[in-house]
């Protein structure tokens, strides 16, 4: 969110001031942001538009079944349907978030072995790696910078399905939170 340059090494920076004022402008109560021109607001019709994401269709939730989940049922399910399991049990923080470093890494030695006669169960494996590296990198950041979470993990387990799920919902949901928590105190920044 707010405005952002590229810069020679091909990161992109954000413009902290821009992100800044737009806190002090955020009404938690509304959602809306109060300007000198009046009040103003991200709608699911701009997530759409901006992301080409779904604002209707499956939901994104986490189902009862996995709400108990341990540390190592979700190292489980990610070594079941990526091939990934995390060698420093430091990499997962709390029982489901684990770190993107590792997965990183493990995506470049995989990139390697890939070629035209590569199997249905490697390729479906590395795409679930990289879209899970997408959910915790650009579509549901966190202010460490180097967080997933693993509850995501249910949403991979059917690849064709994941087109279904209303993901704008989710995005903009995440985006009203974090906005929330940062101008009434509770965290830091803005993710």
């Amino acid at each position: 969110m707010g405005s952002s340059t590229g810069s020679a090494d091909g990161a992109t920076r954000l413009d902290g001031s821009l992100i800044t004022a737009l806190i002090e402008r955020w009404q938690p109560e509304t959602h809306t942001f109060h300007l000198p021109i009046g009040e103003a607001t991200i709608t699911l019709q701009d997530v759409e538009f901006l992301y080409g994401l779904l604002v209707d269709g499956l939901h994104v939730a986490l189902p009862h079944s996995m709400r108990d989940y341990t540390g190592n049922q979700y190292l489980a399910m990610s070594q079941r349907l990526t091939d990934f399991r995390a060698e420093d049990e430091g990499a997962l923080v709390g029982a489901s978030r684990l770190a993107l470093t590792p997965v990183q890494l493990h995506l470049e030695a995989m990139n390697a072995d890939i070629t035209h006669d590569t199997s249905d169960l490697h390729i479906n494996r590395y795409t679930r790696l990289l879209l899970l590296l997408m959910f915790g990198d650009v579509l549901f950041p966190n202010t460490s910078g180097n967080l997933v979470s693993l509850r995501f993990l249910h949403h991979l387990e059917r690849l064709d399905d994941l087109q279904q799920y209303n993901w704008g919902v989710a995005i903009l949901g995440y985006l009203y939170m974090h906005m929330c928590r940062t101008c009434m105190g509770t965290q830091r920044d803005v993710a």
